[in-house]
């Protein structure tokens, strides 16, 4: 939003409170309020003196705040004007910056005016149907459990911005997402044995996507309705009553972590909510549709982070840890001790059902006692890895002024060709050998039992619940079915499976009220599905270790993992609501290639009249390193914007202007070699974005004909802005691969110059050449609201400084 001096004051401001001296200063400020009130009460004053006196305190401090905010704001607008204007940009919606993207103010009058009425409903839900199954999952000690109040308060909640998607979606389904901002005066507490606790003041912002599939000829036209997040909200609460004990530091994130993780477990995909409005829908369809592919992290490592802890002896470290967030699943590395270049080297794989939409988010934090400081974050769109198949770069990390984050993705998409596990298992092992990667997805779909046994003590129909096993670690665990022994679960869960040859689903039926008592179980190897049609099981099994006519109706289905795009079954052709349509074999309309198919390698064209450059590696001929620039959006930015720039080459003649796109081949007019660069601006995050890819025929600078590059790039005019890469050794044909980012508005942007130059890194007293190459580029040629990744001739440099 504002420039990178603007934004260094407003933080500056913001932390103005945080400092030691301040904080001093308040601390003996109250000692001696509280030691003037015990003096009045030594001395035998009276109480009015006391309260008197606090009225007073607390006028004057409120008076102080205020004047103090006023001389802030007045000297930031002062200092800059603009920059203090556009620091609060962010906080608008998101239909003020996208064209694409309406307001929905009739959809706001609506809701405003059925909010009492909703807010009635939601309270006989939780009363009726919520309290009554948290009553059955919490130990008998704690079976008092009640709603005492349930306030959702006066503010309904808003929708900022509505879009609706029309293009990749298929023919019956309509795909909208609703950036929804709720910051209410709801007041919800609950009671248990006499101890009261609630929350207030609950805010709650996110992207919330809504899809009605299928449509239908008859009325009402919908087949069903499906509503999820695509990525966790940001929520914000206060406590009341016995929660305040817990809002404490430390303690009070733990709080935070679990309402959190409670709403995602509730809304955010894979979860969901389906409602059916037509008969003869399929509501398994509705809330479980096939995984669009799987997500691998390599979580490699970083470089350059924030020092954190404070040394005694020199510069502090940090004790650097990354959390991973894709959907409702949550990662974490381990802990890297007094370093701020870690290396964790590990590996996650996370089950994506809608690749459009979702973000892979990535957080460094450093381990403390207390509560952990962060130390930067990105956001990649899994859409984009999912179109380039694998992006492994260097990132920066946003919101934070130093720090670079490594990481390698890769999208495997979903078939059911039994050959294809055998290569994936294969690849695995190349990949690592300690048998921690995935071959396979399994979906394991829990729709009821029938004829469970009674207690043989009561005759009591079971409360009954099932817990999946696959492997040894992954458990998960239905909701009880209180007092019935047809029970209906009606749940869906998905695993990630090792080697389906040797592995099983384990499942047991138990019964809460008796004590947690087994009284079913099924053992299903997995093996069993390779040989099915579609790897898929769908019926009723004969339960173990129960009733004589005891049964558990499943749908057991096998997805194997491949890094080639697959066409699917007609039966899986479509999902209900993926939000992109892949069409089947049998389709030969020109738009039936699937929409998984990544784009054929390619690499710039070399110029007629210009020499072929020197052969480089056959793994730089690819363009995966440019979808960075598309991916790279911070995680408090998540907007609704589709990130659908795409990359576009040019070829043009060598008679071409200073700082013109050229051909990648030859060393350029002036001989000094050429650079490729990629340059998008990205108007989620309000950045230009620059990678730096690489240098071909740089010139030889040192005595063995070699030379040490590096990149240094500023924004013109402001030579503050200046950003170099890493020095590669020994090198004429360097690759970096290093991504660099400029705080400017788009209208400006267009408006500037990037100064980049191709140095040798020499030493203070070395008499050998230090400027290799520069080249100055006018940013108004390109469209910066698409990618474009070009090649240009570095020139000799007129200004070395």
């Amino acid at each position: 939003m504002a420039d990178q001096g603007s934004k260094k004051a407003t933080k500056k401001l913001a932390n103005e409170d945080d400092q030691l001296l301040p904080f001093i200063t308040s601390y003996f400020k109250n000692c001696g309020l509280v030691g003037l009130i015990f003096g009045a009460g030594y001395f035998n004053f009276s109480i009015a003196w006391p309260i008197f006196g606090l009225l007073i305190f607390m006028w004057n401090e409120k008076r102080k705040r205020a004047r103090q905010y006023r001389i802030d704001t007045t000297h930031a607008l002062v200092k800059d004007e603009k920059a203090t204007v556009l620091a609060r940009v962010d906080e608008l919606p998101s239909w003020v910056f996208y064209p694409d993207i309406e307001r929905a103010e009739w959809v706001n009058n609506i809701i405003g005016q059925l909010w009492p009425f909703i807010g009635d409903y939601v309270k006989k839900i939780l009363v009726e149907t919520v309290q009554p199954q948290v009553k059955a999952n919490l130990p008998s000690a704690l079976k008092s459990f009640a709603f005492e109040t349930i306030d959702l308060g006066d503010i309904p909640p808003r929708i900022g911005g509505v879009k609706v998607y029309t293009e990749h979606v298929s023919r019956d389904e309509i795909v909208m997402d609703l950036e929804i901002y709720y910051a209410s005066d709801a007041q919800v507490k609950v009671n248990i044995k006499n101890i009261t606790a609630g929350i207030k003041e609950l805010q709650i912002h996110g992207t919330m996507r809504v899809v009605m599939s299928p449509l239908i000829p008859v009325s009402p036209l919908i087949g069903g309705i499906t509503v999820f997040f695509l990525n966790p909200p940001s929520v914000e609460f206060n406590s009341t009553d016995l929660g305040n004990v817990l809002d404490i530091p430390g303690l009070s994130d733990i709080v935070r972590n679990i309402i959190e993780d409670q709403i995602a477990a509730f809304l955010v995909l894979p979860n969901r909510i389906p409602v059916q409005l037509a008969e003869g829908i399929n509501l398994q369809a509705l809330r479980f549709p096939t995984p669009q592919g799987v997500l691998r992290m390599h979580i490699i490592g970083a470089r350059d982070l924030k020092r954190a802890d404070i040394g005694l002896l020199g510069k502090g470290k940090s004790d650097p840890y990354a959390v991973i967030h894709v959907g409702a699943q949550k990662f974490k590395t381990k802990v890297i001790p007094n370093t701020v270049t870690p290396g964790w080297n590990t590996y996650f794989e996370a089950i994506v059902d809608q690749r459009s939409g979702q973000f892979f988010e990535l957080e460094i934090k450093d381990e403390d006692p207390g509560e952990d400081d962060r130390l930067g974050s990105i956001g990649i769109e899994i859409a984009s890895v999912a179109d380039k198949g694998e992006i492994d770069s260097w990132m920066p990390l946003g919101d934070v002024e130093t720090g670079m984050v490594h990481v390698c993705l890769s999208w495997l998409h979903l078939t059911t060709d039994p050959t294809e596990l055998y290569k994936a298992i294969a690849m695995n092992h190349q990949v690592h050998t300690n048998d921690t990667l995935c071959s396979c997805v399994i979906l394991v779909y829990v729709d009821s039992a029938a004829n469970l046994p009674r207690s043989r003590k009561t005759m009591a129909e079971p409360s009954s619940y099932v817990i999946l096993t696959v492997g040894q670690e992954e458990k998960v665990k239905t909701p009880i079915m209180a007092d019935t022994n047809n029970p209906r679960y009606e749940k869906f869960y998905q695993f990630l499976v090792k080697n389906p040859q040797v592995q099983d689903v384990d499942i047991e039926i138990r019964d809460k009220k008796g004590g947690d008592k087994k009284i079913g179980s099924l053992l299903v190897p997995m093996k069993q599905l390779l040989s099915a049609p579609g790897l898929t099981l769908e019926q009723p099994f004969r339960l173990q270790n129960s009733g004589p006519q005891s049964t558990i109706n499943l749908k057991l289905a096998l997805k194997i993992l491949s890094q080639n795009p697959q066409v699917l079954p007609p039966d899986e052709g479509t999902d209900v609501d993926s939000g992109i349509n892949i069409p089947t074999a049998s389709d030969n309309s020109p738009a039936s290639t699937p929409v998984d198919q990544p784009e054929s390698p390619s690499d710039p064209k070399p110029t007629p009249s210009s020499p072929e450059p020197r052969p480089l590696p056959p793994t730089t001929l690819n363009n995966e390193e440019e979808a960075e620039v598309e991916t790279l959006i911070p995680e408090a930015d998540m907007s609704l914007e589709s990130q659908g720039g795409d990359l576009r080459h040019r070829s043009v003649g060598p008679a071409v202007p200073a700082g013109s796109p050229t051909g990648g081949s030859g060393a350029g007019v002036a001989g000094l070699g050429k650079i490729q660069l990629t340059i998008r601006y990205s108007t989620q995050r309000s950045r230009l974005v620059v990678v730096i890819h690489k240098c071909v025929n740089l010139i030889p600078c040192d005595d063995d004909n070699l030379a040490d590059p590096y990149v240094r790039i500023r924004l013109m005019p402001d030579k503050s802005s200046k950003k170099k890469t890493e020095t590669i050794k020994n090198q004429l044909d360097p690759i970096f691969d290093e991504t660099f980012e400029f705080n400017v508005n788009q209208a400006e942007a267009s408006q500037r110059q990037l100064d980049i130059a191709v140095k040798n890194s020499v030493g203070l007293f070395s008499g050998a050449r230090k400027y290799m190459g520069t080249v100055l580029v006018d940013l108004n040629q390109f469209d910066l609201t698409k990618a474009v990744t070009e090649w240009f001739d570095l020139e000799e440099p007129e200004d070395k400084d």
